[in-house]
C-alpha cells in the first residue's frame, strides 16, 4: 500500500511527510516519538515539593481573564485543595476561560510556589485519568495529533515492518518485538511501556552503531600501506625551534603517531586531551613528518573560524620550509576554489585545511598520506566512513578536546587506537571560575575596566543569535548593547555562525590584533580559537550549557601566562550543577560529571538504522546497554563475515571495497 492511500493523510500532510523523507507506510511507522511526557496523579505530599506535578482539585472561583496583547494572556482562579483555597495562574491558554467552571473537578499540572502560596500551571485537563502520556514527534510543520492519526491508519491497515534486530538478541534481553514496539511506541498506555520502548530503541541504536564501528575496524585491518620515511634530524630541528618545551605526554603521543606512520598498518588513532594541552602541535608533527616523506596532508575541522586559525598557525610553523598550505571552506570564492583544486591535483599544495568541503568529490589529492580530523566528536560515523572510502589506505589522526568519560571511552571508539594527553604546558595559571547572578554583573564593572586598562580582552558568550519568545535567554544584540553601554570607550564586536565568511574572518582577525577589546559571540568560538591576550570569559545563561561545553569555552582564555577568569552568569539563584566548574579544571572529571548529570547525549552523531534519537535514560543504564550492544555487535559482525548470513542491514553498512574483499555477493 502507498502512503497516499492511507486514511487521514491528505495531499498537504503527504507533502510534509515527504519533506521529512517519509515516503512509505513502513517509514511512517518507524518515525518514533522523540519525547514522552507522562502525567500521573501524585500523592498529596508531593504537591508541595515545588516540582511540576499532576494533581486533582475542585474549582473554587470563577476565572479572571487578562489579555496583554495578541497571543499573550493570563487566567487567574482559585482551587480548593485539602480544605483550603489556593490561587492558580496559567498563561496563554485563552480557550480555558470557558472550561474552568465553579465547583468543577479537574486535573492540573504545575508547580507550587511556596513564597507566593500559589500554583503556576502549565496544563489544565478537562478529562479524567490516572495516567496520561503525550507523545512528541518534534516535527514543527506537522502537529503530533495529525501524525498519530496517520500512524493509527497504517496500523489499522495491517501494515507490518520486518524485525530489524537479530532474533537472538531480542530474545536474550526480552526486548519488545517489532510488532509490539510499533504499537507501544506510538500509543503507550503506561510508564512501563515508555521504558520498554526506550530500552529497545536505545539497544538498537547502540547495536547498529557498534556494527558500523566494527566494520570500520575490519576495513582498516584489511588495508596495508607503504611505510613513511623522513629525516629525523628535520623533526629534531623543528622541535628545538619551538618557543616552548613539549610536555612528556606530547612526546609520547608523537612517538606513537610516528610508529603508526612508519608501519604497514593504516593509522587510525584518536588523540584525546583537555583544553589547552597541546594537541594541535602534536598534529603538526604528524603532518610535518608526512610532508617530509613526500605525501600531502588534509586537515578537516568543524568550523570556518577554526579552519582560518589553523591556516595561520600552520603557515607560521612551516615558514621557510618550502611547503605550501591552503584553506578550503564553503566561503571560499569560486576563482580561488578552482585554483586550490588545480594546485592540489598537481601536488603544488602540501597541506589543505578545510571544513566538510574536503570530502566533496571535486577535491582530489595528488598523493595524500594523512588525514587529520580536529574536534572529531563533531563528525558522525557516516562522515568518518565517507573519509575512509574517499581516502583509502591513508593514515587518519583524530583529535578531540572533549575528554571521553571512562564509562564509555574505549568502547565508544572501538575502531580507534587511543592516546591521552594529561600533562599541561608549563607556566599556565589555573583559570579562576566564579558563578554569579545577573544582579551581580554590574558590580564587576570596575574589575573588567582594570583588565581593559591592562590591555587585556574579553569574551562574552550568549546562547541566542536573535530574541526568542519562548526562551528567556539573552540574545547577542542585547548582550552587545549592554556591554557597549557599560564600556563606551572600548570597542566591542559581534560574532555568530550566520554571518558571512569574510565578516567572520575580519572580526576574528581584528580581535587577534587587538583592534577589538570585547567579542560578543555564540558558541562558534567554542573550539580552537586562540587569542593569548584574552583573559575574561563571561558566559551568559550558563545553565543553558553542559559542563563539558562550558569547559571548552573556558579554555579560550588562559592561553598564556596571564591570570584569567571565567564568570558563569545564571538567572537562577543557585545552580548546583555549575558549582563543580568553580572547584576543578580537570576536563576528564568534568566529562564524567556531565555524563552523570545529563547523560551522554546524542554521541552517535548520526541517527542510526532509521530511528530518531531519544532522550537518554540514566547514564548507568545506558552504559550497561552500550557494553552489551557492543559485545553483541562483535559476534554478529563476525558471524556475518564468516558465515555469509543474509541480513539487509548488515549489507547496507558493509559496502564499498570492504564488501568486495569479503567476497560476499
Amino acid at each position: 500500500m502507498e502512503l497516499k492511500n492511507l486514511k487521514r493523510i491528505g495531499p498537504k500532510t503527504l507533502e510534509k511527510l515527504n519533506v521529512h523523507q517519509i515516503y512509505t507506510p513502513e517509514e511512517l511507522l518507524l518515525c518514533f516519538p522523540k519525547k514522552y511526557t507522562i502525567y500521573e496523579l501524585t500523592d498529596n505530599d508531593s504537591i508541595w515539593s515545588g516540582e511540576a506535578v499532576c494533581f486533582r482539585a475542585k474549582i473554587a472561583s470563577k476565572p479572571f481573564f487578562i489579555k496583554y496583547r495578541r497571543n499573550v494572556s493570563t487566567i487567574v482562579f482559585y482551587i480548593l485543595l485539602q480544605n483550603r483555597k489556593y490561587k492558580c495562574i496559567i498563561f496563554s491558554k485563552e480557550y480555558l476561560r470557558y472550561q474552568i467552571l465553579l465547583d468543577r473537578e479537574m486535573i492540573f499540572y504545575g508547580r507550587y510556589k511556596k513564597e507566593n502560596h500559589e500554583f503556576t500551571l502549565q496544563h489544565v485537563f478537562t478529562d479524567s485519568f490516572e495516567c496520561k502520556i503525550d507523545v512528541d514527534y518534534q516535527m514543527a510543520d506537522i502537529p503530533d495529533h495529525i501524525l498519530s492519526q496517520a500512524i493509527a491508519s497504517a496500523l489499522d491497515a495491517s501494515i507490518s515492518v520486518e524485525e530489524t534486530l537479530p532474533s537472538e538478541w531480542v530474545e536474550k534481553y526480552r526486548l519488545l518485538p517489532m510488532a509490539d514496539l510499533l504499537v507501544k511506541a506510538h500509543f503507550p498506555q503506561s510508564r512501563n511501556d515508555c521504558i520498554q520502548v526506550k530500552r529497545r530503541l536505545r539497544y538498537e541504536q547502540f547495536f547498529w552503531y557498534a556494527c558500523s564501528l566494527n566494520f570500520l575496524k575490519y576495513v582498516r585491518f584489511q588495508e596495508q600501506k607503504t611505510p613513511k620515511k623522513w629525516p629525523l634530524e628535520s623533526i629534531t630541528e623543528k622541535i628545538n625551534s619551538l618557543p616552548y618545551p613539549l610536555t612528556k605526554d606530547q612526546y609520547q603521543a608523537i612517538r606513537e603517531i610516528f610508529d603508526d606512520l612508519s608501519s604497514t598498518k593504516v593509522m587510525n588513532r584518536l588523540i584525546q586531551g583537555d583544553v589547552g594541552c597541546g594537541k594541535s602541535i602534536v598534529s603538526f608533527f604528524a603532518a610535518y613528518a608526512t610532508m617530509l616523506s613526500g605525501k600531502q596532508v588534509a586537515l578537516m575541522v568543524p568550523t570556518e573560524v577554526l579552519a582560518l586559525q589553523h591556516l595561520k598557525t600552520f603557515e607560521h610553523l612551516l615558514e621557510s620550509t618550502g611547503y605550501h598550505v591552503a584553506c578550503l571552506t564553503s566561503g571560499t570564492k569560486s576563482k580561488e576554489r578552482e585554483e586550490i583544486l588545480y594546485k592540489l591535483l598537481h601536488h603544488r599544495i602540501d597541506l589543505l585545511i578545510g571544513t566538510h568541503a574536503l570530502i566533496e568529490e571535486r577535491v582530489v589529492f595528488a598523493d595524500l598520506g594523512l588525514v587529520v580530523i580536529d574536534e572529531q566528536h563533531r563528525f558522525g560515523v557516516v562522515q568518518r566512513k565517507k573519509l575512509l572510502e574517499k581516502f583509502r589506505n591513508v593514515d587518519a589522526l583524530y583529535l578531540t578536546a572533549t575528554p571521553i568519560p571512562r564509562t564509555l571511552g574505549l568502547t565508544e571508539f572501538g575502531d580507534l587506537d587511543l592516546t591521552s594527553i594529561h600533562t599541561m604546558p608549563q607556566n599556565r595559571k589555573k583559570i579562576i571560575t566564579k558563578l554569579i547572578s545577573y544582579e551581580e554583573l554590574s558590580s564587576l564593572k570596575e574589575e573588567f575596566a582594570d583588565h581593559f586598562l591592562r590591555r587585556e580582552q574579553i569574551y562574552v558568550v550568549v546562547p541566542l543569535v536573535t530574541e526568542s519568545e519562548t526562551l528567556d535567554f539573552t540574545d547577542i544584540d542585547q548582550a552587545y548593547d549592554l556591554f557597549q553601554s557599560m564600556f563606551p570607550q572600548y570597542r566591542f564586536a559581534k560574532l555568530h555562525g550566520k554571518m558571512k565568511s569574510a565578516d567572520k574572518q575580519k572580526i576574528m582577525q581584528d580581535f587577534k590584533t587587538h583592534q577589538i577589546d570585547g567579542l560578543v559571540s555564540t558558541t562558534v568560538i567554542e573550539v580552537g580559537v586562540d587569542v593569548a591576550n584574552a583573559t575574561i570569559m563571561l558566559i551568559l545563561d550558563a545553565e543553558r550549557y553542559g559542563l563539558s561545553q562550558i569547559h571548552q569555552l573556558r579554555g579560550r582564555v588562559g592561553r598564556a601566562e596571564l591570570q584569567s577568569y571565567c564568570y558563569l552568569v545564571s538567572r537562577k539563584d543557585s545552580v548546583s550543577r555549575l558549582q563543580i566548574l568553580c572547584q576543578t579544571d580537570d576536563g576528564f572529571l568534568l566529562a564524567e560529571e556531565d555524563l552523570k548529570l545529563r547523560g551522554p547525549g546524542d554521541f552517535l552523531g548520526e541517527d542510526q538504522s532509521g530511528f530518531q534519537a531519544l532522550d537518554f535514560l540514566e547514564d548507568s543504564t545506558d552504559a550497561i546497554i552500550w557494553k552489551c550492544a557492543f559485545k553483541d555487535s562483535e559476534k554478529s559482525v563476525r558471524d556475518f563475515l564468516e558465515k555469509r548470513l543474509e541480513n539487509a542491514k548488515m549489507r547496507e553498512i558493509f559496502q564499498g571495497n570492504a564488501w568486495e574483499k569479503a567476497k560476499i555477493n
